[in-house]
C-alpha cells in the first residue's frame, strides 16, 4: 500500500505580483509580455504518511519527525505552545503590526512554517522585510536585522523556503527588490545573495526570479526560473546541486517565450514540470536537457504559481491546479507518471492547492476555496475561506496567493496580499 506525500515547490511572479509599480533606478522593472503570454519518491512518501500517523491531536505536543513540505524532517520537534490559536473553522487576521501590507500592492506575501519548531512561522511582506513569530502567528517580529537587511526589504518576497534537513537555512526572493536568489543560515537574520555570474548575465534583470523549486529527495538540488526573458530572448532557467554554491544555465527556448504565472516543479532529480496559466504544461524527463508539450485537456496548469504543490495521493497519482475556460480544472496524473493527465470530473477549478493533515484544501484567486478528503480528492465541496473584505486602490488582494499547513498545531496560514495573512484551525 502506497502512502499518501506532497511535492512542494516554491514559486513567484503569478497573478501579476509583479504588474504594478514604480521600481527605482536600483530595482528591477517589469518585463514586458511577450507574445504568446495571453493565450523515485516511495521513501518520501513513507515518511510523510509516517509523521502525520505519528501526530497527536492535542495541540503542541507532538515530539515525532514531521513531514516538511520538501521531505521529511526526522530530528526532535519542538513542543511550543500557541494559546492565541482560533477555533477550529474560526478565522483571524494575524498579519505583522507594522508591516504596512494593507497599503502595499502585493501586501502579505510567502509564508512558511519551521518544520522542527512549528510554531515558527516566516512571512515576507512588500517592501517591508520578512517577520518572524515564535508563537503561531499571535506576535512577530522584523528578522531580517543583520546582513544585507536593507535588500530583503526592497521587494516582494514572494518565493520563500526553509531547507527542511538544516532548518537554520533559508532561502528568498524579492521581487523587484533587490535581484539575486538569497540565503541565510542563521534562521533569516543575515543574508547573502547566491547566484553566480554565469546566471546573473544570463537572467532577466541580472537575476529576478519567478519559481524556486527543492527537490523532495535531495534539499541541495534547486532549479529557479528567470522572472522574464533571458539574455538568449526566450525562458531560462537555472540548476545548482550543491545549496546555490554552484548553478547550471538550463535552456528552455522549448517552451517559448517567459511567461507570468509559471514555474518549474521537480518531481525528482531528472523530471521536472513547468506548469503555466498561460504556457501549458511541459515535461522534461532528462533534468532540463530536453523539453515535451503534455496534453492538459485544455486546462491551464498553475503548480500553485507562488508556492507550488505537485500533490501525490496514497495510490502515487500525481495532482496539479489548473483553471480552464469551462467545466472542471484539477488534473490527475496516473500512478507514478507524470507524462500523461486527466482532468478530475466535476473537480473545481483553482490556482492554489494545500494539504493539511487529512484534506485537500483548494483556492481560486477569485476568493472562492473547496475541500476534499485525502483519500478521495475527485470529490469536493465549496468551504469558507477568511472574510478579507476587498484591498484598497488598486492593490491585489480578497484571495488566496499563499498557503501552509502547521501539523503539529493543526493551523492553516492563507495569504491574501494586501488583505492579510489568516489563520484557522483544521480537523
Amino acid at each position: 500500500m502506497r502512502n499518501a506525500s506532497w511535492l512542494v515547490v516554491v514559486f513567484a511572479g503569478a497573478a501579476c505580483a509583479g504588474c504594478s509599480g514604480s521600481p527605482s533606478a536600483t530595482r528591477a522593472t517589469e518585463p514586458a509580455d511577450d507574445a504568446g503570454t495571453d493565450a523515485g519518491l516511495d521513501a518520501t512518501r513513507d515518511a510523510a504518511t509516517a509523521a502525520e500517523g505519528a501526530a497527536a491531536d492535542t495541540m503542541g505536543a507532538y515530539d515525532g519527525p514531521v513531514a516538511d513540505a520538501k521531505g521529511a524532517y526526522d530530528g526532535p520537534v519542538a513542543d511550543a505552545a500557541c494559546p492565541g490559536l482560533p477555533g477550529a473553522g474560526t478565522w483571524q487576521n494575524i498579519s505583522p503590526p507594522g508591516s504596512h501590507y494593507a497599503t502595499t500592492y502585493t501586501g502579505v506575501n510567502a509564508v512558511v512554517v519551521r518544520p522542527d519548531d512549528p510554531a515558527i512561522v516566516y512571512t515576507g511582506v512588500d517592501s517591508n522585510g520578512i517577520f518572524k513569530s515564535t508563537d503561531c502567528g499571535a506576535t512577530w517580529a522584523l528578522v531580517n536585522t543583520g546582513t544585507n537587511a536593507a535588500a530583503m526589504s526592497s521587494g516582494r518576497p514572494w518565493s520563500m523556503a526553509i531547507d527542511p534537513v538544516t532548518p537554520d537555512v533559508m532561502y528568498a526572493v524579492e521581487g523587484y527588490g533587490t535581484s539575486g536568489l538569497w540565503k541565510s543560515s542563521n534562521a533569516g537574520v543575515d543574508w547573502e545573495q547566491i547566484l553566480t555570474p554565469n546566471i546573473t548575465s544570463a537572467f532577466y534583470s541580472a537575476g529576478q526570479i519567478t519559481g524556486f523549486s527543492m527537490d523532495p529527495g535531495d534539499h541541495t538540488h534547486l532549479v529557479i526560473e528567470s522572472h522574464g526573458n533571458c539574455a538568449s530572448g526566450s525562458t531560462c532557467a537555472a540548476e545548482s546541486s550543491d545549496s546555490g554554491g554552484t548553478w547550471t544555465l538550463i535552456d528552455m527556448s522549448a517552451v517559448g517565450g517567459w511567461a507570468e504565472d509559471s514555474t518549474v516543479a521537480i518531481v525528482n532529480r531528472t523530471t521536472w514540470l513547468y506548469c503555466g496559466l498561460f504556457s501549458g504544461l511541459f515535461r522534461t524527463a532528462d533534468e532540463g536537457v530536453s523539453w515535451q508539450a503534455v496534453d492538459a485537456g485544455g486546462a491551464l496548469p498553475s503548480c500553485n504559481y507562488y508556492e507550488p504543490y505537485v500533490w501525490q495521493a496514497a495510490s502515487g497519482s500525481y495532482y496539479v491546479p489548473a483553471i480552464a475556460y469551462a467545466g472542471a480544472g484539477l488534473l490527475q496524473s496516473p500512478p507514478d507518471d507524470t507524462s500523461s493527465w486527466t482532468i478530475v470530473a466535476n473537480s473545481p477549478q483553482g490556482e492554489v492547492l494545500t494539504p493539511t493533515g487529512t484534506s485537500l484544501v483548494l483556492a481560486k484567486t477569485d476568493g472562492t476555496y473547496w475541500i476534499a478528503s485525502q483519500s478521495d480528492p475527485t470529490t469536493w465541496k465549496t468551504w469558507v475561506g477568511p472574510p478579507v473584505g476587498m484591498p484598497s486602490g488598486a492593490n491585489l488582494g480578497a484571495a488566496a496567493y499563499f498557503m501552509a499547513y502547521d501539523r503539529v498545531h493543526h493551523a492553516l496560514y492563507v495569504s491574501t496580499f494586501s488583505t492579510g495573512l489568516w489563520e484557522t484551525v483544521m480537523e
